[in-house]
């Protein structure tokens, strides 16, 4: 689809639904991997599993950074009709997120036994928590890979080779899942090669197809390290990694304090909030990322009155699908409660009441990702990051540590709903104020 065309609402979802598609059979194959994990491994090892992996995506969030920031670097200056120095820019960000994943990959392997006792691992979850942890840090360099294509991939114009990866990643892991778990009993040993290896042929399959000229026009090239535009990438993409790192700190937080509240039962009723949260939320932060391409390569070109389009637009689209959102697993909680937990009467009863009570943070929660995308294009990256912030960290932090104190234990379920109306509120004044780009 040419950039330079006027987009509608329905082209708008033409043009991200490649995107939409491949985060959403992310995300529906993590649910897949959850589902084994809980009826195979026991809620023990589901539990571990979820206390864990806020941590590995802590260190996977520069993906996020590098690859939306990256992309409305990489859009703006293929808009400015400079492909080879976005070629140049491109071979340099997936250095960095190679050197990046092989340094932390190692330093967590080493510390984190240490590590998981301060985000509250029992001795029950401990065994389990490691040998996941580690297994999955080996392979964080093609972890971070995956992450940043995500968005680098509709960066290079081919968002339908990256969904096609993506489905292959989703494919590999039910696969391998199913082969390691339940036919050759290796336990989560099993879980954690199973997502590492999809990963891997993501990775191997992705660098393999930008080391030659191709028809995307991106591909490796020699480059100089520019570090004055890695550090704009960075800041640019900060709102994206913002949301993954403070989301998966408060999840950590979270966790802590289910440990404290309700013990194994709480951590596991809200990891299966945590898969269909992330299924509802890949397509907001697919939205994001057509947002941040659009409004980046229009903002090069300076054609405002599209801009006042696209606001308009994404701002209605994100608030009805919100609103669908909610209403879903409103009426089917049960039924996803019964998937995850359905052996076990207290996690079930405990995850229907997280499920209907935590929904409530979709109606609003695409229109703050939209504002956030939307000062990423545009290159305002303070405004896009203060309201990452707040809406992933700051606020539910905040109701985390209040609402139980005030209320009573079941009322930390109602801290994220409150944290999303909150930065919607400051998002939209926000918005306000760029009222050039306002209608």
């Amino acid at each position: 689809m040419n950039l330079k065309e006027h987009f509608t609402c329905a082209k708008i979802l033409v043009f991200a639904l490649p995107n939409i598609g491949t985060m959403l059979a992310i995300t529906s194959f993590q649910m897949i991997d959850g589902f084994f994990a809980a009826n195979y491994l026991g809620v023990n090892a589901f539990a571990a599993i979820n206390l864990v992996f806020p941590l590995i995506m802590v260190f996977s969030a520069p993906g996020f950074m590098i690859g939306s920031g990256g992309n409305a670097i990489i859009s703006k200056t293929k808009g400015e009709g400079k492909p080879e120095r976005a070629r140049q820019y491109f071979t340099m960000l997936v250095f960095v997120l190679l050197a990046d994943g092989i340094l932390c990959g190692v330093l967590m392997w080493l510390f984190l036994p240490e590590i998981l006792i301060l985000i509250g691992a029992s001795e029950e979850l401990m065994p389990y928590a490691l040998e996941f942890g580690r297994i999955m840090f080996v392979f964080l360099p093609c972890m971070l890979t995956s992450t940043a294509f995500q968005s680098l991939w509709l960066a290079a114009g081919k968002p339908s080779i990256g969904f096609r990866l993506s489905v292959l990643e989703g494919m590999i892991i039910v696969a391998l899942d199913w082969f390691l778990i339940v036919q050759l009993d290796f336990g989560i040993d099993g879980a954690a090669l199973a997502t590492a290896l999809a990963m891997t042929t993501f990775t191997v399959i992705t660098l393999r197809y930008f080391s030659r000229p191709n028809s995307s026009g991106m591909h490796f090239t020699r480059f100089n390290f520019d570090v004055e535009k890695l550090i704009s990438v960075c800041y640019n993409g900060i709102s994206e990694m913002a949301d993954a790192v403070s989301g998966n700190i408060v999840e950590l937080l979270m966790n802590l304090r289910l440990m404290k509240l309700f013990g194994e039962v709480g951590v596991a009723a809200f990891g299966v909030y945590s898969y269909v949260n992330e299924v509802f939320l890949s397509i907001f932060f697919a939205l994001s990322t057509a947002t941040v391409t659009l409004v980046g390569f229009n903002y090069g070109r300076q054609n405002f009155s599209e801009i006042r389009s696209l606001i308009k637009k994404f701002s209605v689209m994100t608030i009805t699908f919100g609103v669908l959102m909610t209403a879903c697993v409103m009426i089917f909680s049960e039924e996803i409660a019964k998937i995850y937990v359905g052996y076990d009467e207290v996690a079930y009863k405990m995850t229907v009441t997280v499920l209907q009570t935590c929904s409530l943070m979709f109606l609003l929660f695409g229109f703050n990702i939209f504002v956030s995308a939307f000062f990423t294009g545009i290159e305002q990256s303070s405004f896009s990051a203060l309201i990452a912030f707040m809406q992933s960290m700051i606020m539910p932090i905040f109701f985390i540590l209040l609402l139980p104190e005030l209320f009573g234990a079941n009322s930390i379920w109602f801290s994220t709903p409150l944290a999303i109306l909150v930065t919607a509120i400051l998002s939209a004044r926000l918005l306000l104020k760029y009222r050039r780009f306002v209608p």
